[in-house]
Formats: structure tokens, C-alpha cells, sequence
């Protein structure tokens, strides 16, 4: 639990000192994939390219946490009113069992890297939708049933749907 705590404060303190060091385009998204809802946080680097941070939290009191924490790199084709884009992404998923969990259950990580084809449509200059398509490689943990392949590789499809207000 320690490692994940360290993770996710160095990935919040990069975030903000990417923010110190230029005037950038930042925001906040709400997102949906399958029935997951996500946080993530667009820093844009320059005009066609965005550093995107990302952690998902669900908690169930007997069962325990389950946590994602993740990076995707966005080019954008162009910058319009309607923005294509490509994406390269990584992350991990924790399951951590609740101590009141009685299945004996161990700590579970899980591995995800893939590609992404999205389009991010501006409603106005600060508020934006967005549709995304992803092919995703996977390495489950051993005692791992997410992806249904416990110690394997997997490769799967998805599709993300977002909406981002920018500062």
C-alpha cells in the first residue's frame, strides 16, 4: 500500500510542477468505460500534444479497494473545434482485499499498455466531449481474475467516453 501512496503523489507532484513551469492548458475529466467511472487530468504541453494522468477508486467495505492508476501521451491532429488524436497508454490496476475479506484473498496487480484512437469535440474553449477507442495489452497477476486469464496476457477492446472542463 506504501508503494501505491509514493506512485500516486509523485504521479499528482510531476503533474503539478509540469504545471509551475509553463502557462498550460489544464483540465478536468469525468470519464466512463464499460461501468467504471475515472478521473483523469489533460495537461496540454503544447498545441497538438497532452500528458494525461489518470486514477480510478472503487472501495467496498468487506471486499476491499480496487485502484488504477495510469498515463496516456495524446497527439492531437489538429487543433479545431473537432480533435483527433492517438494515444499511448500504461497503467496498473491494484486490488487490495479488505481485512474482513473472508476469501484469503492476496494483493492483485495488473498491467495495461495499449493504443487509443479518440476524437475530443470543444463545446466552447473550457468544455469539451469526448469518444475514445482502445486496443489494450494486458499482463494479469497471477491470482488475477479481471481480465479472466490469471499469469496471462491478454489483448482486448475499449471504448471511453469523457467530458473535461479546462482552466
Amino acid at each position: 500500500m506504501k508503494r501505491i501512496t509514493l506512485l500516486f503523489v509523485t504521479l499528482l507532484m510531476s503533474t503539478n510542477m509540469i504545471y509551475s513551469q509553463s502557462p498550460v492548458k489544464k483540465g478536468l475529466s469525468a470519464n466512463l468505460q464499460n461501468s467504471q467511472f475515472g478521473i483523469t487530468v489533460p495537461v496540454w504541453l503544447g498545441s497538438n500534444f497532452a500528458l494525461v494522468p489518470g486514477v480510478d477508486v472503487k472501495y467496498a467495505e468487506t471486499v476491499g479497494t480496487d485502484f488504477s492508476v495510469g498515463l496516456a501521451a495524446r497527439y492531437y491532429f489538429k487543433n479545431e473545434k473537432l480533435c483527433p488524436y492517438l494515444a499511448l497508454r500504461g497503467g496498473s490496476a491494484i486490488y487490495i482485499p479488505s481485512s474482513e475479506n473472508p476469501t484469503g484473498t492476496e494483493t492483485q496487480v495488473d498491467f495495461l499498455t495499449g493504443l487509443a484512437f479518440g476524437l475530443e469535440y470543444f463545446l466552447t474553449d473550457n468544455l469539451s466531449v469526448g469518444i475514445e477507442a482502445q486496443g489494450n495489452l494486458t499482463k494479469s497477476d497471477k491470482n488475477s481474475l479481471r481480465f479472466g486469464n490469471p499469469d496471462g496476457l491478454n489483448f482486448n477492446t475499449g471504448t471511453m467516453i469523457s467530458a473535461t472542463i479546462y482552466f
